[in-house]
């Protein structure tokens, strides 16, 4: 009884709130960087945004009801792609999950495959589309990223999955994070723990992890509230191409973005939220459709491919308004349609042409 209690808890709260290995607290001499807190949490240090309208609709300011999710087509093709030890391919599992090929190098982004978003799987927010292809059906994984701590973007049940069908797999997260997969059973060995602006490698690959305007909560009580690190990944394979996975964001004032843009920019790919954005109180928390169009312009990115979208209905989006309200941000922003793609659940799309 005490489990479930705990576990109500946790998902009750989560309603609320979320609508080679170098770990440890980085320091700089003997001082705390900007973003720690001397209790060990964390903050935002750019400036947050009023909320803005991303549409001229009265309901993105005061909506009458929640998202309703429903299931929406799931696409199959391409899958010689995956054979083709040359090619690089995305494809789009669900919400925030997307499974990068990479010249045969397998990266799974913010893995959730488990029937709800929640700390258990009897209730919380329930699927409307399975996902668009399951871990049998993925041919490899070498590597996984997490952008922070909700049960959306971490979910138990697809890590121990994906350890127990790849052991040799590297799971790469913000601080503080690797303590919540030991104890899940992942080793110790198989993590990389990093700050912001850290680096390390995986593979082929140098990873750096970089800020983005969040936040972040996985327990009932106020003393986990960032209490854990929140970012996004740079990905590069040196002197060939760069990905950036913005994970789960909101604009702020802009400034940590500039940045990235400043350090990594332009990008061949970027992976980019477009909803849980109404009514606007939310982008302080997520970014709108517009804003991931200026996002996609600001990094210089070939292709952005849209994600967090389409799965859970947690806020107060249509289904279809993230899509929709995308096409009108490229029309008005000169974006042409090609190059801000919304896939189909489960489409596998060629990256770096």
């Amino acid at each position: 009884m005490k489990a479930v209690f705990l576990a109500m808890s946790g998902l009750i709260l989560f309603l609320c709130g979320c609508g080679g290995t170098s770990s440890g607290v980085a320091r700089q001499g003997s001082q705390l960087p900007p973003h720690h807190l001397p209790d060990g949490h964390f903050k935002n240090i750019d400036t947050s945004c009023a909320p803005i309208r991303d549409t001229m609709e009265l309901d993105s300011l005061v909506p009458s009801y929640r998202t309703k999710v429903y299931r929406l087509p799931i696409a199959r093709g391409n899958e010689e792609l995956w054979a083709d030890s040359t090619a690089s391919t995305a494809t789009w599992i669900g919400h925030g999950t997307y499974y990068i090929l990479w010249k045969g190098y397998g990266i799974l982004a913010d893995p959730i495959f488990s029937d709800r978003s929640s700390p258990v799987q009897l209730f919380g927010p329930k699927r409307g589309t399975p996902p668009g292809r399951n871990l049998d059906s993925i041919p490899v994984v070498n590597l996984v990223i997490i952008s922070h701590d909700h049960y959306d973007h971490l979910d138990k049940g697809s890590i121990k999955k994906i350890y127990k069908k790849w052991p040799k797999a590297t799971f790469a997260v913000p601080l503080k994070v690797a303590e919540i997969l030991e104890g899940w059973g992942i080793p110790e060995s198989n993590i990389i723990e990093l700050d912001w602006w850290q680096s390390a490698t995986a593979g082929p690959l140098k990873l750096t992890f970089v800020p983005c305007h969040h936040l972040s909560r996985r327990g009932l009580f106020k003393s986990s509230a960032n209490s854990t690190l929140w970012g996004s990944w740079i990905l590069e394979r040196p002197k060939e191409h760069k990905i950036w996975f913005a994970g789960d964001l909101a604009m702020g004032d802009g400034s940590y973005y500039k940045e990235i843009a400043e350090k990594f920019g332009p990008v061949d790919v970027a992976f980019l939220p477009i909803g849980s954005y109404k009514p606007s109180r939310y982008t302080r928390v997520h970014a709108s459709p517009r804003q991931a169009a200026q996002l996609h312009l600001l990094m210089g990115s070939r292709l952005s491919l849209a994600m967090h979208w389409g799965d859970f209905g947690m806020v107060y989006d249509r289904l279809e308004d993230p899509p929709k309200d995308l096409a009108r941000a490229r029309r008005e922003l000169s974006i042409p349609d090609s190059s801000f793609v919304v896939p189909v659940h489960g489409e596998i799309v060629p990256i770096f042409k």
